[in-house]
Formats: structure tokens, C-alpha cells, sequence
């Protein structure tokens, strides 16, 4: 864990900034070498995908960042001024991607490229440049994982991480869960969009019609996507459809019950709350029947389907330009 590099003239540089910069980069130049090998216009469609890109990075933060506002509005109502502060973190991917998919399409079209080819052959980058920028989630503490039980003896089971005690300046880790085996849900992210991005690799030599790789990677990401959501432990950040008795409001009065927190959640008595984590009491931690991006992730996998269908009725035998 490390979530600030190095300090230049007083500034920290965070380490999730760092790695969803470097991935932006790895990104579009991964899309720049794809587009000489699958771009309707070879010569041309590189010199237009930095321009693409940065449409792209646009849609990127401001959608991630206004899909994590509106999940946790009550909070930003109250903390207005908040909403901007990118660098602390709060980034709900499914918002970026789909804004980035707009704003990228609209500046293709821009830009005369043919539409769904290139979504093909730019979302496979994108995909590898988000595998570099989930990186920095695991260097700040973002987006972690169930707490899991310790084996015999004490040790950490393989698919699980610890996170340092004390924890670093500039963590997002909830420090009531340092010392505590939890679900290594950042590189699970890191290997579902490696994943992603490997299956439009192998898809884009192959592809029988212009749009196919970026149906099928929707559909792709958002089964992997589900499938992570289930080993997520920030249930409150993340909201949706809570399980009766373990919605945020329900856990909160039983901790205080059990005097290891404030009514509003605040943890009183971290040790005390590892301990019942430890012991695995019930009722100490909110849980979500459906979480807000399984919703989001259905909804996203149907209309790619739904595209899939279209656009392979409408390209005929060969390839749609």
C-alpha cells in the first residue's frame, strides 16, 4: 500500500492518480497500434485517436465521479464542496465508462471515423488501461474486499490481503478493519479487466461485423463486474438493495447496542469491532441483497445483447462499414 509516490514543492502525488494517468496513456496508445491494424483508415485513424482520447478521459472522470455523487447524494447534499475533490477518491467506474462511450462516439463521428469499428478496437485498449488503472485502488485502499476468516494459525488465505497497521497517510482504508484478512477485490478488478481486455484481442481478428468486440466486451464486463460485486465490503459507498435487518441504518443501532460505535456508524471501539468481525456475529456489517452496479450491470448487459442483435441483422453476410 502506498498511496502518495513522493511530495513535489509541498504537494503530495497520489498513487490513484498516478496509475489511472499512466493507464490513460497505455490506453491510448494501445488503441493507436490497433487502429493501424483494424481502423477503416489506417494512416489516418492514429493521428485521431489522441483527439478521441481526450473526449474519452473527459467522460471518464466526470461520469465515474457524478455516478458515485448521485449513489451517495444524501451525503454530498450535506458536503457540497466534496463533490469536486476527485484526488480523495470515490469513482464509480460504470458512470466513466458509459459517459466515455458517448462522448467518444459523438467525437468519432467528429472526426469522420467509422463509429463501431472504432468503439471495437478503443474499448480493447481501454479495457488494458483500466487493468493498470485499478492499481491504484489497491495503493490507496479503495474499493475493498469481504473480511474473510484467517486459516489455522492464523495466516492470510491467498485470495485475501491485510492491509498495513498504521495505516499510510492519505489511505482510504477504513482503519476499524487494519489487521483483518479481507477479500482481494482490487486485483480482482485488475485481472477482470485483463480478462476483458484478452477476449478483444482474440475477438478483433475475428470479428464478423463492426460493433461485435464492443457488444460482447459490454456483456463481458458486466458479468465480471458482478460477479466482484459479491466480494465487495464497502456496502454503505456502494448502495443499492440492502438484505432485511442489514441495511447501513440497521447495523449502525446494533453496534451501538453493542457499544463498539455511534448511532450514525462511527466506530468507537475499533478493536472491539475486529473482534466481532473476527468471531463472525451477525448483524455487525451492512450487506447488499443487489448492489448498485448488479443493476447497472444487468441493464448494461441487456441493451448490449439487444445492440449485438441489431447490428449483426443490419451488417448481412460480411463486415459492416
Amino acid at each position: 500500500m502506498w498511496p502518495e509516490l513522493f511530495t513535489i514543492f509541498g504537494l503530495p502525488l497520489r498513487s490513484f492518480g498516478f496509475f489511472v494517468a499512466l493507464g490513460f496513456i497505455v490506453g491510448v496508445q494501445v488503441a493507436s497500434w490497433l487502429s493501424k491494424r483494424y481502423g477503416s483508415d489506417p494512416e489516418h485513424d492514429a493521428q485521431r485517436i489522441p483527439d478521441l482520447s481526450w473526449a474519452a478521459l473527459i467522460g471518464v472522470i466526470a461520469g465515474a465521479r457524478l455516478a458515485y455523487v448521485l449513489v451517495n447524494l444524501p451525503y454530498y447534499l450535506e458536503h457540497p464542496v466534496e463533490i469536486f475533490q476527485i484526488w480523495q477518491g470515490g469513482l464509480v467506474m460504470y458512470g466513466g465508462m458509459i459517459l466515455a462511450l458517448v462522448l467518444g462516439i459523438r467525437k468519432a463521428r467528429q472526426l469522420g471515423m467509422q463509429i463501431w469499428q472504432t468503439a471495437d478496437y478503443c474499448l480493447t485498449g481501454a479495457f488494458l488501461g483500466q487493468a493498470i488503472g485499478r492499481i491504484g485502488c489497491l495503493m490507496v485502499g479503495d474499493d475493498y474486499g469481504k473480511v474473510v476468516p484467517d486459516l489455522p494459525g492464523g495466516g492470510t488465505p491467498w485470495y485475501a490481503i491485510r492491509f498495513p497497521d498504521p495505516l499510510p497517510a492519505g489511505s482510504a482504508f477504513p482503519p476499524e478493519l487494519v489487521g483483518l484478512a479481507v477479500h482481494a477485490t482490487q486485483p480482482y478488478m485488475t485481472a477482470k479487466a485483463l480478462i476483458v481486455f484478452a477476449i478483444g484481442m482474440w475477438l478483433l481478428p475475428r470479428t464478423r461485423f463492426h460493433g461485435q468486440v464492443t457488444c460482447v466486451l459490454l456483456m463481458a464486463y458486466a458479468v465480471l463486474r458482478a460477479i466482484v460485486e459479491l466480494f465487495r465490503g464497502d456496502a454503505e459507498a456502494r448502495g443499492g438493495i440492502y438484505k432485511e435487518g442489514l441495511a447501513p441504518e440497521d447495523v449502525h443501532a446494533r453496534l451501538a447496542e453493542l457499544g463498539v460505535a455511534t448511532p450514525q456508524g462511527r466506530i468507537l471501539d475499533p478493536v472491539g469491532y475486529r473482534d466481532l468481525l473476527r468471531q463472525g456475529v451477525e448483524g455487525v456489517q451492512a450487506e447488499l441483497l443487489v448492489s448498485t452496479s448488479q443493476m447497472v450491470a444487468i441493464v448494461t448487459f441487456t441493451i448490449a445483447a439487444i445492440l449485438y442483435q441489431r447490428l449483426r441483422a443490419r451488417s448481412g453476410p460480411g463486415i459492416a462499414v
